[in-house]
């Protein structure tokens, strides 16, 4: 449902905008991470790999509008296992300064994060997405039709986490994750 309701949302706001830009070139952009930067507490053999995309529509006045959704895969923990933590779609807005070298500045927010963590030592562990968000700093290269891409984007996704402890009971608690990826993508200007 939330995946047809950004979808709707952005294109609902296509025709007006793109009536206002009709004299500037837009532009359409997907990014990929290609690395992933995170912090581990207490795991000197965690490593962490992203994965995900963001598809963005810039129109001609510098107004961008997409959806991004960003994963990342961790492994090498002896004691959870190995697990992956998901942001879900979310709805992307941003502005792009320049025409044929660009500096964007973008934010985004979503609803549906998800993990599939485990901890052997409860049977009832669970885990419940809450929110996510990401914050996006990219750099273009215009070279005719086509947009060189390179980008930096801060992710946060926030968890509920329950479980019933032998000697406490229920037990639950907020979870918040962040990491960041450098992103590399291609644009076509139209």
């Amino acid at each position: 449902m939330y995946k047809k309701l950004v979808t709707f949302l952005v294109f609902s706001l296509y025709a007006p905008l793109a009536a206002f830009s009709a004299d500037d070139p837009s532009r359409a952009r997907l990014y990929m991470p290609v690395s992933a930067n995170v912090t581990f507490k207490n795991c000197t053999t965690c490593e962490a790999k992203a994965s995900g995309y963001a598809a963005r529509y810039v129109f001609g006045f510098g107004l961008g509008l997409g959806v991004a959704s960003s994963k990342l895969a961790i492994s090498g923990d002896p004691d959870t296992a190995d697990y992956s933590l998901d942001t879900g779609p979310m709805m992307d807005i941003g502005y792009t300064f320049g025409s044929d070298f660009t500096f964007t500045i973008g934010y985004g927010v979503g609803s549906s994060a998800s993990s599939d963590q485990k901890d052997s030592d409860y049977s009832d562990y669970k885990v419940e997405g809450k929110s996510s968000s990401n914050s996006f700093l990219g750099l273009g290269y215009n070279i005719g039709t086509i947009e060189i891409l390179l980008g930096m984007r801060s992710v946060n996704a926030t968890l509920n986490q329950s479980y019933t402890s032998e000697y406490f009971g229920p037990v639950s608690y907020v979870a918040k994750y962040i990491w960041s990826s450098t992103e590399i993508g291609v644009g076509f200007t139209f």
